[in-house]
């Protein structure tokens, strides 16, 4: 089965027939209250002159993580607050790829930014092999969020949206886990933004990238949804992230 990319900053077509585009499917709005106490971390990626936008999180000072595909030069990361519009501007220096990335089939869809200049504050736990090996179960509750489109013929989302899923029909492959939508999820311009799974005491850990969906579930009629697997790419992010490599 071929699956569509969530909507990027670039407009790359679809692979399967244009959906609406909504934002994460009944999310609620982020207040900058609940942001800086569950989600410091989250980054928007907004394309430079384009206005598009991509979800991501900070993993170490200098450090954006996302999807392959809104890996790019062209974009600005905005930091420290749920309102994007409100947030600190920071270049990005560099962007990196999974090497195995495959744009087509949407395998290994990862991706690194590193930024023109550290910013100070809390970074999002990324999961371990052992994290996604336990946490990742059948009708596991997991948290979501994004800076997606909130309704057809709309712009992005200004504030960031969350959600809870409940992973269903859920199956892993080499480099990304799949799961069944049934009232919620991840649509245009959510790409790169978390899946969060806790841990027994509690803590949260980033486990998924959000990469692509399919069905109908931008339309809130249910679909599939596709999330790149952190800890199968962990090897790759310490590879270029000096304080994971510790």
């Amino acid at each position: 089965m071929r699956y569509r990319r969530h909507a990027c900053l670039w407009g790359a077509a679809w692979l399967l027939a244009a959906l609406p585009a909504l934002a994460i499917v009944n999310g609620t709005v982020v207040s900058e209250t609940r942001f800086a106490g569950r989600y410091p971390w989250a980054v928007a990626l907004v394309g430079n002159g384009s206005g598009g936008v991509c979800t991501a999180q900070l993993i170490a000072p200098e450090w954006v993580l996302t999807a392959a595909h809104c890996a790019g030069l062209g974009v600005q990361a905005r930091v420290g607050a749920s309102d994007r519009d409100q947030a600190r501007v920071v270049k990005v220096a560099e962007a990196f790829r999974h090497p195995r990335y495959d744009s087509e089939a949407g395998t290994w869809d990862i991706g690194l930014l590193r930024l023109a200049e550290p910013v100070a504050g809390p970074v999002v736990t990324l999961a371990t092999a052992a994290d996604a090996g336990a946490l990742l179960r059948e009708k596991a509750l997991a948290a979501i969020a994004g800076w997606g489109k909130r309704a057809a013929g709309l712009g992005f989302s200004v504030p960031l949206v969350e959600s809870e899923v409940e992973l269903r029909e859920l199956r892993r492959e080499e480099s990304r886990f799949i799961f069944i939508d049934r009232a919620s999820g991840p649509c245009g311009g959510d790409s790169g933004g978390p899946l969060l799974l806790r841990r027994a005491d509690g803590s949260p850990v980033l486990v998924g990238i959000a990469s692509r969906v399919a069905g109908n579930l931008c339309a809130q009629g249910g679909g599939i949804s596709l999330y790149a697997d952190v800890a199968a790419a962990r090897g790759f992010i310490a590879a270029h992230v000096p304080e994971l490599a510790r």
